[in-house]
Parts: C-alpha cells; structure tokens; sequence
C-alpha cells in the first residue's frame, strides 16, 4: 500500500508552505487554492486499528486509533465526509492507511490527532496515492505521473462518472504497477475525483 509520507512528530499543528496559486475545475466553481511547491498536501499513515469509538452521542463521528510499525500512536476523526475506498467498513484488528490534510489546523495534544480525509484498507493489493495532479497529470510531489486510458475509471466522490478531465485536481489515485523512472508512471485502474475536499 503506497502512502504519501510517514508521520512526523513535528507534523502536530498546520504546515506553512510557499504560496502557489491554482484552480480546481470543481462543479462548485474554480477556487482559488494555495498548493505548496512541491510536497503533498495530503500525508498518509499506515497501521493498525486498535481502537474504534464515538467520539460524540450521535454515533457519527467516530476516532480510529491507529498504531503504526514502530508502535506510534495517531487518532483520526472519522465523520461522514471521509472517503473510504470501496466503502471498506473497518474493523479493529484491520491494516489500513490513512490520509489527512497537513495544511488543516490541528491540536498539539498526544497522541496527535487528524481529521481522516481518505480511508484505504491495506488488503486491496493495490498502490494508493492522495495529492494534488497538475495540468500535465504530474502529482504535486513529482513523484507519479498519471497516463490515462479508455479502461480508467474516473469517478466523483459519490460514485458518479466524472467528465471532465481530472487535471489539476486534487485525486485518489489507485494503480497496480508504476515504472521506475523519475517520475514513477501508471496507468490508474481508478481515480477519484475530490472536488469537495478544496471547495
């Protein structure tokens, strides 16, 4: 399962990064949007579930406790707004990777806690990647460039098919196989569309 970037320590409260101006393309209009230069806005963890409670009486919003390889513990909030992929309905025990927005304000407690935005089970056998694709379908990072075909399936967070292109969006992309140049490439099995995550 392929993450962004491991959980930092330091990475507690909001990141500051170099101002770049872009657009989404979302149905809600094109908003103007600061993407850093060259590092993801989106930062994966992956572990393992050991803990799932309410976090509030309504029962919707739920705190997913996650620990990963080296025993570090990370909460994430889960609300109705979080994406899990293939709506995989997780369960303590599971291996999984979480997403978050790094840019988003967050509290300096411990364990550090983030809003989830993307859940991805560990078990699909297949790479994951959350980030920003620019105009030339290049990740934010520079670390994947996406090759699109007839047989990738682009969709809207709601399941429906997208229309537009899926350049300079913010993505979930899932693949299989990447090259080893520099940049990786592939040719996504599936890219989710997140218009509303930067409207």
């Amino acid at each position: 399962m392929y993450y962004n970037n491991k959980l930092q320590s330091k990475k507690i409260s909001a990141r500051q990064s170099p101002n770049m101006t872009g657009t989404t393309g979302c149905s809600c209009g094109n908003v103007e949007e600061n993407i850093p230069v060259s590092t993801s806005r989106y930062l994966g963890v992956q572990g393992i579930v050991t803990n799932i409670s309410d976090l509030n009486d309504d029962g919707c919003t739920k705190l997913f406790e996650l620990r990963d390889q080296n025993g570090r513990i990370t909460n994430f909030i889960v609300t109705p707004s979080t994406y899990f992929i293939n709506q995989a309905n997780i369960s303590r025990g599971m291996s999984i990777t979480v997403f978050y927005d790094a840019d988003a304000p967050a509290v300096l407690i411990y364990p550090p806690r983030f809003q989830a935005v993307v859940v991805a089970p560990n078990t699909l056998n297949k790479n994951v990647k959350v980030d920003y694709f620019d105009s030339n379908l290049l990740s934010q990072d520079k670390a994947l460039q996406l090759n699109i075909d007839s047989n990738t399936q682009i969709l809207l967070e709601n399941g429906q098919t997208f229309t537009a292109s899926p350049a300079n969006h913010y993505l979930i992309v899932i693949y299989t196989a990447s090259t080893r140049s520099i940049p990786a490439q592939t040719t996504p099995e599936t890219i989710i569309v997140l218009c509303q995550s930067v409207c």
